[in-house]
């Protein structure tokens, strides 16, 4: 097999990973939220605890998330989170105490933390030395492939057959998906050993490191947090950003007064449009840098929060058009954040930047996951919470625009082009 299809195969199998690991327990799942509501008789805020407890565990975990593949490998890792996803669903399925969703969602936030967007952008960078950005761009279309089609089939196998009977499928299909990546993906090119941390080998770092002395930068010691305060004080906001509002739109839409088959639709067509989105974001951090493209995503992700405000005055067409816009800002919390991790630190350290960047998005998923059910139990809407989302993106704009490196491109320079630019 040549390495461009071994590569290929690895960049499939980080679609897998985020597929299960993003689409299916944290993306898509608000799908059920509806009928959680509804079937077990939580209330709006009942509901939404158990995002909260997901990001709690997530971000716990987080921290640990390099160590863990560094001693499993990813291959063997990504394993281990595909069966603790699909033993969440099975507890949710066969569980007599709908209390211990809980329990279920404490696992999903195992699976996440471990499983996400770390291993996925370390693999990738492996593999893809050169535009990694729309590499990971692709493989993050994975949670929009989930988001496009998990809705939907939760719809019909709800209403013809129970949410016990959904949950056990869905853990099937994620034990079947298991089987083609544990198949197919490798952990690194043969002859390759991993850096410290980052999983590129020591002649990129050497390369990287060369680069920056060229051009007169300065290296630093290490990622410290106590350095980079206002970078993760913007990774926070993007936390609330990415998790919240797509949480909240089956909610939102059925309390607008759509019926459970045009909210399914709705939440499906965001999932179909997050996946041109990601690639298309990937390829735009590549070639115009990191800052603009937080500038631009984000200005795009408040207008159209503001706009969602507004779902129950809209026309169906609009609400589609504005999802066809938030599916591209919103892209920016899934690829932007490796590519974010990258633009603010030397290459050896992109792992420890990557996974303290992880670790403050999940913990502002945990700060406001409560938001959208608080809003409705107390005001009886959840247009609210979608007008402090779009105050939340300027606030995002301004902490971090001002000190994003203002040539910042994604931090990885390949040996080869490294080479050109120390002799040149």
């Amino acid at each position: 097999m040549t390495y461009k299809r071994i590569r290929a195969l690895n960049c499939l199998c980080g679609v897998l990973m985020l597929f299960v690991n993003m689409g299916m327990i944290s993306t898509a799942f608000s799908a059920h939220f509806p009928y959680i509501r509804e079937i077990k008789d939580f209330t709006n805020t009942q509901v939404y605890l158990i995002t909260t407890v997901r990001s709690i565990f997530a971000m716990l975990v987080m921290s640990s998330a390099d160590r863990f593949c560094r001693f499993f490998e990813i291959r063997r890792g990504s394993m281990i989170t595909f069966a603790t996803a699909a033993l969440g669903f099975g507890i949710m399925a066969f569980t007599p105490n709908p209390r211990l969703y809980y329990l279920s969602a404490a696992l999903f936030g195992i699976a996440y933390g471990l499983g996400g967007m770390i291993p996925v952008s370390i693999l990738l960078k492996r593999w893809y030395p050169e535009g990694s950005g729309i590499a990971i761009g692709i493989a993050a279309a994975g949670s929009g492939i989930a988001g496009m089609v998990i809705p939907p089939l939760v719809t019909f196998i709800v209403e013809r057959f129970g949410l016990t009977a959904c949950f056990a499928a869905e853990g099937a299909l994620i034990l079947l998906l298991l089987v083609p990546l544990a198949a197919f993906m490798k952990d690194k090119p043969e002859g390759g050993e991993p850096a410290k941390d980052s999983g590129q080998d020591d002649e990129v770092i050497r390369s990287g490191i060369m680069r920056q002395r060229k051009e007169g930068a300065e290296l630093s010691s290490g990622f410290r947090i106590r350095d980079n305060y206002r970078l993760l004080g913007g990774m926070i906001l993007m936390g609330l950003l990415g998790f919240q509002p797509a949480a909240g739109f089956s909610m939102l839409f059925r309390t607008s007064g759509y019926e459970m088959g045009r909210v399914a639709l709705t939440v499906s067509l965001l999932g179909l449009f997050l996946i041109p989105g990601k690639i298309l974001v990937g390829r735009f951090a590549d070639r115009f840098g990191g800052r603009r493209m937080l500038r631009d995503c984000t200005c795009v992700l408040s207008a159209t929060l503001l706009l969602f405000s507004l779902t129950a005055r809209l026309p169906y067409p609009v609400i589609v058009a504005a999802m066809m816009a938030f599916a591209f800002g919103a892209s920016e919390v899934t690829v932007g954040i490796s590519v974010i991790a990258g633009d603010f630190t030397s290459p050896e350290h992109y792992a420890k930047a990557l996974k303290s960047c992880q670790f403050f998005y999940a913990l502002g998923g945990l700060l406001f996951s409560t938001v959208n059910g608080v809003t409705a139990d107390l005001t009886g809407s959840y247009a609210p919470a979608y007008m402090f989302y779009a105050l939340a993106g300027m606030m995002l704009l301004a902490v971090l625009l001002p000190v994003y490196p203002k040539n910042g491109k994604y931090s990885y320079t390949s040996p080869e082009m490294s080479e050109k630019m120390i002799k040149a």
